[in-house]
This record gives C-alpha cells, structure tokens and sequence, in this order.
C-alpha cells in the first residue's frame, strides 16, 4: 500500500522529524541560576513616559534652553 503524497511544508516536516530536538547532553546540562543584579531587563514604559513629558513640555512653551 502506497503512502499518499500530500503537500507538506519543510518547517512542518523538519518539526515532525524532531530536527530542532536540542541533543540529551544540552538538555540535561545543569544551568545556574543567574543572581538578582546579574539579570538584566527592559524598561518598556520609558517610551511612553518620554512622549508624555515631551508633550508636557511642548504645551507649557518650556525649551531646552529656557530651564
């Protein structure tokens, strides 16, 4: 009996053939946990918080070279 032939993605067939399964040695290395200071983040209000007091600014007539 023949397998029928269907139209498969590569990604679908690299993911069903388990190609991106990271090896037993990197799954079983033993990682540390990085300490408080060491982890670094992203502050993602910053932007907004910027355009906000620059509008502020814009409205109260305030410049740079006026402070």
């Amino acid at each position: 009996m023949k397998k029928r032939l269907r139209n498969i993605s590569i990604t679908f067939r690299m993911m069903q053939h388990c190609l991106f399964r990271p090896t037993k040695r990197s799954r079983n290395r033993v990682r540390e946990i990085p300490g408080e200071d060491e982890v670094k983040t992203y502050d993602y209000s910053a932007h907004i918080r910027d355009v906000r007091m620059m509008r502020a600014r814009a409205r109260s007539g305030v410049t740079q070279s006026g402070i």
